[in-house]
């Protein structure tokens, strides 16, 4: 059981960090850069992608007034080496354009629509040739509720905004539909807030499910299996004492015991009967003593 606590909650810690690897992609590398596919309708041209801080796909709607439209490229302003541009700003990333006008020169107008878009949403390009800047080329946002929001853009043939500068008939631009970092940073951290605490739910659900799957399981092979009904304990019996053998004691023949008794009666009564001083009268009984020992062979 502990095992399985284990795997589980090591596959816990791999989901949550690896929903927190897009929040980190918010301050840090680009690990979440869009990867669009194009596909026309009509004149116009229509991208899906997932543009960062979002689990689902979106739609963008290219559509060019007064000339044609060739089909969209995305690219990577890394590899097209242009300074000061803070890729966190533009979730959708960015896009190369060529544009035949219908005359060189001429001017088209360019919309991007898309559900996605806000009204803070804006379309950025370069404004300045020579120092490189980067800033907004958007000239008119429409937001209608229930419509796609659709920002528009008027770009001349040989204008600053063209690539190549060049009155030639052909307008190539590079554009970035552009939000507020900071709006996708709170996104971000929304979104994955709310999406571990989704995953952590299901997950826990999904353990207390097994548990009393388990339990279930246990259960009917205490039913199958019941467990032996254990026995009366065994009747413990104290030990009897028992009583010490008596130490044999040998006997003193009739004779001896007289002789010894008839000693100590001399000894003690100091021989009243007899005149006899005191240690005579000692001397007397004691040798009368050795002497019935010595003639019976008891010891004494």
């Amino acid at each position: 059981m502990r095992l399985k606590q284990l795997y589980i909650w090591t596959m816990v810690t791999a989901l949550v960090l690896a929903s927190h690897s897009s929040l980190w992609a918010a301050f840090g590398e680009d690990i979440e850069k869009p990867k669009p596919v194009f596909t026309q309708e009509g004149t116009d041209w229509v991208t899906e992608l997932i543009p960062r801080g979002k689990s689902t796909p979106i739609q963008i709607r290219f559509h060019v007034d007064g000339g044609m439209l060739a089909k969209p490229v995305d690219t990577d302003f890394t590899d097209a080496n242009r300074p000061n541009i803070n890729w966190k700003n533009y979730r959708s990333g960015y896009f190369l354009l060529d544009i035949i006008p219908e005359s060189p020169g001429g001017e088209v107008s360019l919309t991007l629509s898309s559900n996605y878009f806000t009204s803070a949403t804006d379309i950025w390009g370069f404004t300045e040739r020579k120092t490189r800047t980067w800033g907004t080329i958007g000239i008119k946002t429409s937001s209608v509720k229930g419509e796609p929001t659709a920002i528009t853009s008027v770009i001349r043939d040989g204008s600053v905004l063209d690539e190549d500068g060049m009155a030639d008939g052909k307008i190539q631009i590079i554009i970035g539909p552009r939000d507020s970092f900071w709006g996708y940073a709170l996104g971000t951290l929304v979104i994955r807030f709310f999406g571990v605490f989704l995953v952590l739910s299901i997950l826990m659900i999904g353990m207390m499910l097994s548990g009393k799957i388990f339990e279930s399981m246990d259960a009917k092979k205490k039913a199958v299996f019941p467990a032996p009904i254990p026995g009366p304990a065994p009747v413990q019996y104290e030990p009897e004492a028992v009583e010490p053998e008596p130490v044999p004691v040998e006997e003193i023949p009739a004779d001896v015991a007289a002789a010894i008794g008839l000693g100590i009666h001399l000894y003690s009564n100091g021989g009243r009967n007899l005149r006899l001083s005191d240690d005579g009268m000692k001397a007397a009984a004691i040798g009368l003593a050795l002497h019935l020992q010595k003639t019976s062979g008891a010891e004494v």
